[in-house]
């Protein structure tokens, strides 16, 4: 096989391992980046979108844990694209009232509310309730991916939940025995 051949060779199976990753992982990136966009599907779409395109670009090689890779590629993108301040998407999205997309499917009350406390959270208490309660993941594990120590995450997770209680309550009433409980004990700084 000629040097030509073999880069050929090895680019079609990185980009047959790419187009596995992406049928294996892509649906949970999506609903990963739905759940920390506040329920935005277009935005959600766009950020897994600029995501695996870096993947390609970049490639699963040296990679021990490409999933956790793309989870922090996402959370990464969400944050740069808060910061370059796509402002006037924002204003629009509440001027117009059109920007609330939903995931496919049936959408009980519950899961609305729920989207609607996590709009009210900064992007990165979002992003740390998103991980720790969607993705189910250790503080070391998010420390790690958002970039801060475990002490922070629970700092953080200490302030964001009493917000999403006190919008859950403001839709369910006092004691509604939510999502929202705390998980002392759970092991997850461990």
């Amino acid at each position: 096989m000629t040097q030509i051949e073999e880069r050929s060779h090895a680019e079609g199976g990185a980009q047959a391992g790419l187009e596995d990753f992406a049928a294996a992982h892509g649906q949970a990136l999506l609903t990963f980046a739905y759940l920390l966009t506040g329920g935005h599907r277009a935005q959600a779409e766009d950020l897994v979108q600029t995501v695996l395109t870096r993947l390609v670009a970049r490639g699963l090689q040296g990679l021990d844990e490409p999933r956790a890779y793309a989870r922090r590629s996402v959370v990464n993108e969400y944050t740069s694209q808060g910061r370059r301040g796509s402002t006037y998407q924002r204003i629009l999205a509440r001027w117009s009232g059109s920007d609330r997309d939903h995931a496919p499917g049936p959408q009980p009350e519950d899961r609305l509310a729920v989207l609607d406390a996590l709009r009210d959270l900064t992007e990165r208490e979002r992003s740390v309730i998103v991980l720790r309660y969607y993705e189910d993941l250790p503080d070391v594990e998010i420390a790690e991916i958002v970039g801060c120590s475990r002490s922070t995450v629970r700092s953080i997770v200490h302030r964001a939940l009493p917000k999403l209680r006190e919008r859950l309550d403001s839709t369910y009433g006092p004691g509604h025995g939510g999502a929202t409980e705390t998980s002392e004990g759970s092991g997850r700084g461990e």
